[in-house]
């Protein structure tokens, strides 16, 4: 005969710790959150019928007794295959959980990059799932920076600067990308080179913008408009594109890629042309992974402090829950002189 399926034991409330210590809900409350209002006795009697309960406060408990639920959003707009392909993701986000580290608040990773996924995040930000909101993204405006600024959260965003009309409603941590491609290029300028290509990620991504005006101010007309092509971030697109760079301007001498992975891409497609790097074409990319190093033969690039980003994203997140005002942060970046340039 089988045998009859026992109910699941019940959660014990705080209504059982109530009774249980003869006092109301609301002084357990108080006592949890270690209210002035509670006397040091009512706090002991509360502490003993916790004990003897057995009583474990859920996250939503917790977020109502203190009025906190000590997490801290990290909302990502990207498309999945971009938050886990892209290195560049994972040293803020290796960044942001170090600078909670010992805080109290853990960080909540919120994928959102459809406009339902970004929807619902934002009616969970409203209803206070979280303490703040770190959104890591590189775009400057749009209406979902609005909703954000809508939901009253301490909000930073890391990996970008703030746009009028926002200066002063969110923290900004933001890694100069203008001076990094000044760097780049003036390493190709005291190498003697005169026939820059560019080969850059997407048009309309402020990252973007900023290296070109960078590479644009120091090279001036050595960066030709024709040898500026734009693509996807990784190698594939970094290939294709110097391949066909190759093929219309083959008398380049150096190359700005957008990023390493780009920059991996025009190296392979370097090779298959026979063209010897950094003896035909100097190549620099742009972030310092670790692909970069290790890269045949190792990738000049410039380096993102994103651990340091994401840290201090934190950081101003942990501020601004305790009541700090907004700020701003741009950390330097620095030439890495490997074998390609």
């Amino acid at each position: 005969m089988p045998r009859r399926r026992r109910d699941a034991p019940r959660a014990v409330t705080i209504a059982d710790v109530a009774r249980e210590a003869g006092v109301s809900r609301a002084t357990v409350s108080r006592a949890i959150n270690d209210s002035d209002l509670v006397t040091a006795e009512t706090k002991r009697t509360v502490e003993e019928a916790i004990a003897r309960t057995g009583f474990v406060m859920n996250a939503r408990g917790r977020a109502l007794a203190t009025g906190r639920a000590e997490t801290v959003g990290v909302l990502v707009t990207e498309p999945l295959d971009e938050l886990f392909d892209d290195p560049t993701y994972g040293r803020v986000l290796r960044g942001i959980a170090e600078g909670l580290t010992g805080s109290g608040f853990l960080p909540v990773i919120v994928q959102a990059s459809s406009e339902s996924e970004r929807a619902l995040a934002l009616r969970s930000f409203e209803r206070r799932s979280v303490d703040a909101v770190v959104h890591l993204t590189p775009y400057r405006g749009g209406d979902l920076l609005e909703a954000l600024a809508g939901t009253g959260l301490p909000v930073v965003l890391c990996g970008q600067l703030v746009d009028s009309p926002y200066e002063g409603v969110f923290s900004t941590v933001y890694s100069d990308d203008v001076r990094g491609a000044r760097l780049a290029a003036e390493r190709l300028v005291a190498d003697g080179r005169e026939r820059v290509a560019a080969v850059l990620g997407p048009a309309d991504n402020p990252a973007t913008v900023d290296r070109r005006r960078g590479y644009a101010e120091v090279l001036g007309a050595r960066l030709d408009e024709a040898r500026t092509v734009h693509t996807g971030w990784d190698s594939t697109g970094g290939f294709s594109a110097t391949a066909a760079l190759l093929e219309t301007h083959p008398d380049i001498d150096a190359i700005l890629a957008g990023s390493d992975r780009i920059a991996l891409g025009a190296l392979a497609a370097l090779r298959a042309a026979g063209r010897r790097v950094p003896d035909d074409v100097a190549v620099i990319g742009f972030d310092d992974h670790a692909i970069a190093a290790n890269a045949s033969p190792p990738l000049t690039t410039i380096a993102q402090p994103l651990v340091e980003e994401g840290q201090l994203a934190a950081r101003l997140a942990l501020e601004m829950i305790a009541g700090a005002a907004p700020r701003t942060e741009i950390l330097p970046m620095r030439l890495i002189p490997r074998t390609t340039a």
